[in-house]
């Protein structure tokens, strides 16, 4: 899978989405959600919790 950027049209998809919904994430979340999905482990909602809370994945 391609390493996905903040510039990506995928990404910039997820961003517009979560507007329609009026939300919107911070510059550090979004980097941090781009690490989330660019490390290549599955993604579940402990991990999404555990990235929020300390900064990084494990």
């Amino acid at each position: 899978m391609k390493q996905i950027q903040l510039n990506s049209p995928e990404f910039n998809r997820v961003l517009k989405n979560m507007q329609l919904e009026n939300l919107n994430l911070s510059h550090s979340l979004q980097q941090k959600a781009l690490e989330i999905v660019n490390s290549g482990i599955i993604i579940t909602p402990a991990l999404i919790k555990e990235a929020l809370a300390n900064g990084k994945v494990q």
